[in-house]
């Protein structure tokens, strides 16, 4: 009975033991030949590192490809606070170099347990002082800075986020082109962190972002910062911006911009296009050409203008407060004008008489015909579209809008309008980047040849006439045309503004190659150092003298 026992204790010892080794072997097998895949990367995971290999930023040029925008190696510097060996040491080394505050630092380091940035994007040899203290818990990483040469494009040109983002301007507008495409290092590692050089490494090259070059010249862009910020000082502006173009391919040649640091009412960025103003005298062009298209028989007409003309009545009585009362700039004795001579003496009154035969809805269609109420499609986010007052039946509409107020637009539009008169009535394509394509002139008629004509010369009266409003560019060596504005400011919740006024000028100069439109405006100007009066004759139009005159230096 033992020896049955025991023979058949072997017999499952030997069983479980084949059954051990099959199993063993089966798995072996798997490893081996079935899953080798599997396990192979699983080893690997291990074993595998990855460098990133950051793509350089585009770099921005102006149109002669001075450069306007370009990268240099800095450095992020984080720190990992569980590796820091001396809290003391790390925080007060950094508030030196950093310029931070050492206590709110070491708070922090106390608070948090993982990683985090203590400071973005470093210059490089700040990085490099900082690396060689060799501090534990601190971790430097190289990146690439963005250097503006120039600060009068600060606004236009925007800015990127920490991780090299656009976040605003022609940075966020062109930032898939700009950005470009990193690259990485993929290679194995023994424990300690070293490579191994016999194994296989892995490169895959970074993709760099494209240049941008843009139609602007940085010259005529500088000294229009200069006069912007010297016009603030004078006039006591919030705001200041300049814009010229060529008239015939909408290639902007100059877009600045300068705030008031005392009083800034408009606060946002890119107001050339974000802004809303009522462009006043400077759209009656439009509003009297809106009269001529429907019949140029009113070029004859010769109209009985007096200094004021009552729409309510008895809004012109002063001991009323009804608002209905129209006025020209000066008190004057009637006068006989034809619609040259209203539009060269900027006559409100003159304009409202002659628009009475027409509808709001007639010259609506009419200032619909060269871009407004709709966006530019300038190579810019955030642009605005204009608007008309809804309120087309008030006693007042017709005669307020004839005169360039109830009416929103962007100084964009207005700039795009006035190239569209400049270059004979065809349409323009607004744009800021310098691209072959740009120069190819548009040859899509807004209005026809001979109606543009008649406005243009409109417009150079303006200049060359006794009574013009900019006739103090009358010794300019070129054809020059253009029309001043000013308006009330109009403050949110406030209203219309007694002593702030919004002046502007808008023109177009012929030179030989090119004819230039340009607009100037000065955002709710308060003084007038050579005039008691404050108007865009005054204050804008100088400007715009003093822009041609530079044009002719540096050769445009």
């Amino acid at each position: 009975m033992h020896n049955v026992r025991s023979k058949f204790v072997m017999s499952l010892l030997t069983i479980a033991i084949f059954y051990s080794s099959f199993l063993f072997l089966k798995a072996v097998y798997e490893i081996q030949f079935i899953e080798d895949k599997y396990f192979t990367s699983q080893a690997m995971s291990y074993r595998l590192k990855e460098t990133t290999l950051n793509a350089s930023r585009g770099a921005i040029f102006d149109t002669n490809l001075i450069p306007i925008v370009t990268n240099s190696r800095g450095f992020d510097v984080a720190i990992m606070p569980r590796e820091i060996e001396n809290i003391d040491e790390v925080s007060e080394s950094l508030s030196v170099i950093l310029g931070i505050n050492s206590d709110e630092l070491k708070n922090r380091i106390n608070k948090k347990d993982s990683f985090f940035y203590v400071a973005r994007n470093i210059d490089y040899r700040t990085g490099v002082e900082i690396i060689s203290w060799k501090l534990s818990g601190l971790l430097l990483e190289e990146t690439n800075n963005r250097i503006l040469h120039q600060n009068s494009y600060e606004k236009l040109i925007g800015n990127v986020d920490p991780d090299g983002n656009g976040v605003e301007g022609l940075e966020l507008y062109f930032n898939n082109y700009l950005s470009g495409q990193d690259g990485k290092i993929i290679y194995e590692s023994a424990p300690n962190g070293r490579i191994i050089p016999q194994a296989d490494i892995q490169t895959i090259l970074p993709i760099h972002g494209e240049d941008l070059i843009l139609t602007i010249n940085s010259e005529l862009q500088f000294k229009a910062g200069e006069l912007c910020s010297e016009a603030i000082k004078k006039t006591n502006s919030m705001n200041c911006s300049i814009v010229f173009s060529d008239a015939n391919t909408g290639d902007i040649i100059i877009l600045v911009e300068k705030s008031n640091e005392n009083i800034s009412h408009i606060s946002s960025d890119l107001i050339n296009l974000r802004a809303y103003y009522e462009p006043g005298s400077s759209l009656k062009i439009f509003t009297i050409g809106a009269l001529i298209e429907k019949d140029n028989s009113f070029l004859d007409v010769v109209y009985d203008v007096p200094d004021k003309i009552e729409m309510i009545k008895g809004s012109c009585n002063l001991n009323n407060n009804i608002k209905g009362c129209f006025r020209d700039f000066k008190n004057h004795e009637n006068y006989n004008l034809k619609l040259e001579n209203i539009i060269e003496r900027s006559s409100n009154v003159g304009t409202i008489l002659a628009t009475r035969e027409l509808s709001i809805s007639e010259i609506e269609s009419y200032l619909s015909k060269y871009g407004f109420m709709s966006k530019t499609g300038i190579n810019l986010t955030g642009e605005l579209s204009g608007r008309i007052s809804s309120n087309k039946s008030c006693l007042t509409c017709l005669a307020s809008l004839s005169i360039g107020y109830s009416i929103d637009v962007t100084q964009l539009q207005m700039l795009r309008a006035y190239s569209i008169i400049a270059n004979g009535g065809k349409d323009v394509t607004l744009s800021l980047i310098k691209d072959e394509l740009s120069n190819v002139q548009n040859n899509n008629f807004v209005i026809n040849k001979d109606h543009a004509t008649i406005l243009k010369e409109f417009l150079v009266n303006v200049v060359q006439g006794d009574n013009g409003t900019a006739k103090n560019l009358k010794d300019l060596p070129y054809v020059t045309g253009g029309k001043t504005g000013t308006s009330r400011t109009y403050l949110e919740g406030s209203g219309y503004s007694e002593n702030l006024f919004t002046t502007s000028f808008i023109g177009f100069t012929e030179f030989e190659d090119m004819t230039v439109v340009g607009s100037i405006i000065l955002w709710g100007a308060s003084i007038n150092p050579s005039s008691e009066y404050i108007t865009g004759g005054s204050t804008a139009a100088p400007l715009y003298k003093e822009m041609i005159e530079y044009f002719q230096k540096v050769g445009g």
